[in-house]
């Protein structure tokens, strides 16, 4: 549906949209340039604050990577620096296995325009690692997990 289109029929788009999870990409001079959809598609898209939680797992990831190459801390091992950032990282989810998914998500979307770019795409890696790692803590078992003394499905709390 053209711009032009979309003006003349806003509210039935909206409608439909919202009752019938109809999906209505909105095109200028040919091309899709948008999308009207309901709330709900868009909040399974991104997930509820999901880009600006990906941005967060990126940054513990970028500050954890650079530890990581220094070998840890002189009181802590690579690993229990993992663990760490991943508890801190479940905190400024609010304990939430949900957002942490949803986190990991937008991390996994958003890498697509680093593949070129080996240490962009490291942090993108290790932030997905962080975010799964916390949806475990925090969640029930994930398929396919394989973090070697994984709480998940254990039913520890934190």
């Amino acid at each position: 549906m053209s711009v032009r289109e979309l003006r003349a029929d806003l509210a039935n788009v909206i409608n439909a949209a919202s009752t019938r999870d109809r999906v209505t990409f909105v095109t200028s001079r040919g091309r899709r340039v948008a999308g009207v959809v309901s709330v709900a598609a868009a909040e399974q898209a991104v997930g509820e604050g999901g880009q600006a939680d990906g941005d967060a797992a990126v940054m513990f990831a970028v500050n954890l990577a650079m530890m990581l190459d220094r070998g840890g801390t002189p009181s802590l091992t690579p690993a229990e620096c993992f663990e760490q950032y991943a508890d801190d990282l479940v905190r400024e989810f609010g304990g939430s296995s949900e957002r942490a998914l949803a986190a990991a998500r937008a991390v996994i979307a958003g890498s697509a325009r680093k593949a070129g770019y080996p240490t962009l795409w490291r942090q993108a890696a290790l932030a997905f690692e962080l975010c799964q790692r916390a949806a475990e803590v925090t969640g029930p078992e994930l398929p396919g997990s394989y973090r070697p003394g994984s709480q998940a499905g254990v039913g520890i709390r934190r």
